[in-house]
């Protein structure tokens, strides 16, 4: 008997069984036909993997052979070949043969991590201003994910948010290779400004500098909206001042923000008015 989590859908059941499906569970799609001497094979490690992980993603296997119209919408043109989908849409693919151990990293990659839960907590707490709480719930979570990128990356935004460059400095220095490399690449020029001891000594002859340096200490005290008006009354005059390090650290606070903050959006476009 087939386990419940592992089932064969065609072009009448694709959209519920996979795409709608995935909302709930990672769904990995075996494109297979019989004829195929590696899909037999890839497929039946596909189905160990599945079994293994007592429910925790599904495993649908559509016959190509059977299903030409899917296999057309797919766009599948060699076998073997799997498609993971998550919330509705491909978050990875593979062409080809994979070994057993390439294979559980394919699932692993896909799956939920541990404490998922509470990095969405952690998040979500530093929208609304709860930064203590925010950075509770964020280190308990890379702890559970034994340092998962996308939390080091709300960890060193949590700092920011509280003013602790040296602590987001140290972190973003070293932070490792992945999907959230860019963002915290985002973070550094914040997170050096606010650990520059220069920066925080008062400016008295130039209005500029001193707007600059008044926009940092608002930043460092959690008042990123207020800083953010400060730095852009600064590029509508000079976008290029301080050799660009304004506009830096302007991307930056909108990247602690993130674009889940209902304001993020329109600095965004205010900051393309001002440098266009």
């Amino acid at each position: 008997m087939m386990p419940i989590n592992i089932i064969d859908v065609n072009d009448e059941t694709f959209e519920v069984e996979v795409v709608h499906y995935s909302a709930q569970m990672p769904v990995v799609v075996d494109m297979w036909a019989q004829w195929c001497i590696p899909c037999r094979v890839q497929s039946q490690t596909l189905a160990q993997i599945a079994q293994e992980a007592n429910g925790e993603f599904r495993l649908a296997r559509i016959n190509v052979d059977e299903q030409t119209r899917l296999a057309e919408r797919l766009k599948v043109t060699n076998l073997p070949a799997i498609k993971a989908f998550v919330d509705g849409r491909v978050v990875a693919e593979y062409v080809g043969i994979l070994s057993e151990k390439n294979l559980r990293m394919f699932v692993d990659r896909i799956m939920p991590r541990a404490g998922s839960l509470l990095l969405f907590k952690g998040n979500s707490l530093m929208l609304l201003g709860e930064y203590d709480e925010a950075e509770e719930a964020i280190e308990q979570y890379v702890l559970q994910s034994h340092g998962e990128p996308d939390g080091l990356l709300a960890y060193a935004r949590v700092m920011l948010y509280q003013g602790n460059g040296s602590a987001a400095l140290e972190l973003l220095e070293q932070f490792p290779i992945s999907p959230q490399a860019e963002a915290a690449s985002a973070l550094l020029p914040v997170a050096r400004a606010f650990v520059d001891p220069e920066l925080t000594k008062t400016v008295l002859d130039d209005p500029r500098e001193s707007a600059f340096r008044n926009a940092l200490r608002l930043a460092k005290r959690g008042k990123l909206l207020i800083a953010l008006d400060g730095l852009l009354g600064i590029l509508k005059k000079d976008k290029n001042y301080r050799d660009g390090q304004v506009k830096a650290v302007y991307l930056g606070l909108l990247e602690v923000m993130t674009d889940d903050h209902p304001d993020v959006r329109q600095y965004r476009s205010d900051l393309s008015t001002a440098l266009f």
